[in-house]
């Protein structure tokens, strides 16, 4: 490698290392801010918006980890180390495969920079289908381990079930309602072009 690719290889592993903990910052100060509804077995964590920068910034996948982890570490009604390492790993992989998942739309992203045709936007579908993941994978995992955790809950098949609908629920709509929204505004953004480019 020559000094400019070295110095453009070594810029890009900066920007992802930051990337990731600007994420890893919001994630646990938006979850403190809202901390009466963010924890429990009947929740909805704000910062699960941020699930949706994971299509688009390469640094994402660790940043959720690390910031749900500090979140669950720092929680004052911490539910234990189940809770503290299941609901970080849930949200690290799901933000991993949103990441991957978005292929096709950071390929689209960067046509449409290169391009600046209409025809080259990312198609809404290319969006949608990747931010599944940490909608899928949080209701899942974490809907089944919190009522066994929870002082209280009633570990009973309708109850993990509810619990399962409540997280499926609640991430839809942070991920959905709050976070494709912040994704489409960063797409207009000088932020986005260096992500892609």
């Amino acid at each position: 490698m020559n000094t400019n690719q070295d110095r453009k290889a070594q810029r890009k592993r900066l920007l992802t290392l930051v990337q990731g903990a600007v994420i890893a910052a919001l994630y646990l100060v938006s979850t403190f801010l809202t901390s009466a509804i963010s924890f429990g077995i009947v929740q909805f964590r704000i910062a699960e918006a941020l699930a949706a920068l994971a299509i688009l910034f390469p640094g994402a996948p660790l940043g959720l980890f690390v910031g749900c982890l500090l979140a669950n570490l720092l929680n004052p009604a911490s539910l234990g180390i189940i809770d503290i390492l299941g609901g970080s790993i849930a949200t690290g992989i799901a933000a991993l495969l949103t990441y991957r998942l978005g292929r096709s739309y950071r390929r689209s992203l960067r046509a449409y920079f290169l391009s600046k045709q209409a025809a080259d936007r990312p198609r809404l579908i290319s969006r949608l289908i990747p931010l599944l993941a940490p909608v899928i994978i949080n209701a899942v995992v974490v809907g089944i381990y919190l009522p066994f955790i929870i002082q209280g809950a009633d570990p009973t098949l309708p109850v993990i079930l509810i619990s399962m609908l409540s997280i499926f629920i609640s991430q839809s709509f942070a991920v959905y309602a709050l976070g494709l929204p912040l994704l489409l505004a960063l797409e207009r953004t000088p932020v986005a072009r260096d992500a892609v480019l």
